[in-house]
């Protein structure tokens, strides 16, 4: 009975004390903000399974009959009985509530493993417009694959404000299962904002799945040529120059005067790049290892590293 009358905000306020206090606040604050009214859930209904969920509406629907007609009037005069109503015998608030406390529970594991991974202490919520737009849009987020990235970006967003645009957010709640994972997909291979132009983005599937990201607005719609910097000899008589980064590795590349490389690259747009950040990173090493192998060889190019943090430079070319 006790965890009957405990509310879901407590149940979740549970699961992240002893973080860092501006990562408790923060977090709690955007949650309190987003489960609203619905703080009186019991706890019990984080277990339940969608269908007793369902057999409690049915059984409120059910005597809701017998009782309409002796509250019709007081309801109509009284507001608080009239939201009390709506929450008893609508099964779209049941459901809307529903989306967001399970949002709300997700996104407290996520912050829980983001701490450590990011700087804490820039932790702050979400302003109010921002959260506002989220709620609307959490409240249709049934599916587990929505909830779960609908999650990723709040703790997202309490750890490194201002990280997902409206944009963003209005995408992700569009998103069909096909087109997540297409892009799920061809982020694996992103090399730091972009993914190397090569044959296979040249024809056949991943042609076409590179197009339907572009009209999705998470890739540019055409590839463009990344260009060497201005010749500054710096070591050896060589320029540097480095194309691409992620995470914590860069390449950097030795060309004499006489280069005239270019790398060939298709873009991801902000959209793009905030949705990928809540995705598992990629393998960027070894995808910047084989984008690097196709400069080696080319006139001018000298020498081709590859720097990771904490490992020692790896000569590609």
């Amino acid at each position: 009975m006790a965890e009957e009358k405990s509310s879901a905000l407590e149940a979740i306020a549970d699961s992240i004390s002893g973080l860092p206090a501006p990562v408790e606040t923060s977090f709690f604050k955007a949650v309190s903000h987003l489960i609203g009214s619905a703080t009186a859930i019991p706890a019990a209904w984080l277990k339940r399974p969608a269908q007793a969920i369902n057999d409690v509406t049915a059984a409120r629907s059910t005597v809701s009959a017998v009782l309409a007609k002796g509250v019709a009037e007081s309801a109509l005069n009284d507001p608080a009985i009239m939201q009390l109503a709506m929450e008893i015998y609508l099964p779209s608030a049941v459901r809307k509530a529903r989306n967001r406390v399970q949002i709300a529970q997700k996104a407290a594991e996520y912050t829980v493993d983001q701490v450590g991974k990011t700087n804490s202490s820039e932790a702050a919520p979400p302003d109010d417009d921002w959260m506002n737009k989220f709620m609307r849009l959490a409240d249709d987020a049934s599916s587990e694959q929505l909830q779960n990235l609908f999650a990723r970006i709040l703790a997202g967003e309490v750890m490194r404000n201002g990280s997902f645009s409206l944009s963003t957010l209005r995408t992700v709640s569009e998103l069909d299962k096909s087109t997540a994972e297409d892009f799920s997909l061809v982020w694996s291979k992103s090399v730091g904002g972009a993914v190397d132009y090569n044959e296979e983005f040249a024809r056949g599937e991943w042609f076409s799945r590179w197009k339907r990201m572009a009209e999705a607005g998470l890739m540019a719609q055409t590839k463009i040529n990344q260009f060497l910097p201005p010749y500054r000899p710096v070591y050896n008589g060589d320029a540097l120059w480095s194309p691409m980064s992620a995470g914590t590795t860069l390449l950097r590349v030795h060309f004499s005067q006489e280069c005239n490389a270019s790398w060939q690259c298709i873009e991801f747009t902000r959209i793009g790049r905030e949705l990928g950040s809540i995705l598992e990173e990629p393998d960027y090493p070894a995808n910047i290892r084989i984008a690097a192998r196709k400069l080696s060889g080319k006139v001018g190019i000298k020498r081709i590293e590859m720097i990771t943090r904490g490992l020692q430079i790896e000569v590609i070319a």
